[in-house]
């Protein structure tokens, strides 16, 4: 799990201690309360969680990655797929770079697979396939 957010941490950090128990990873120093390992300062997380997550797959070794809920836009009128978070915490106000951080991290990362099976994307620099064709 990654979030950037020192807010987000704040506000679900004791529901992911309580629910979750993978790794956890932020690029702000929530370690002592909530486990969270801080990635050092050099590690490029290209702007957003999404683009972090793929690009610590992409270090941690992983030769194919296939991507679920990057919509990278404004669906139905929400910030992220999921819906808005609540009032303090951020939401996607930075959508209209991420595409340029994305095709970034594309460049970065060439030669591993990765595959957008997201429904609805703006996200381009990747192949399209439905998830059920991967599976």
């Amino acid at each position: 799990m990654f979030a950037m957010d020192r807010q987000w941490w704040q506000t679900h950090g004791d529901e992911v201690i309580a629910s979750f128990g993978g790794a956890r990873y932020s690029i702000n120093n929530m370690a002592a309360k909530y486990n969270v390992v801080k990635l050092p300062p050099a590690f490029k997380h290209y702007g957003n969680s999404g683009a972090a997550c793929i690009a610590m797959a992409a270090q941690g070794g992983a030769s194919r990655i296939v991507l679920l809920g990057f919509d990278c836009q404004h669906t139905g009128g929400k910030a992220h797929w999921h819906g808005n978070h609540p009032k303090g915490l951020g939401n996607a106000g930075g959508v209209d770079k991420w595409q340029e951080k994305f095709a970034e991290l594309a460049r970065d990362i060439a030669g591993i697979d990765v595959i957008n099976a997201t429904k609805e994307t703006a996200l381009n620099c990747w192949p399209r396939k439905p998830l059920e064709d991967l599976l």
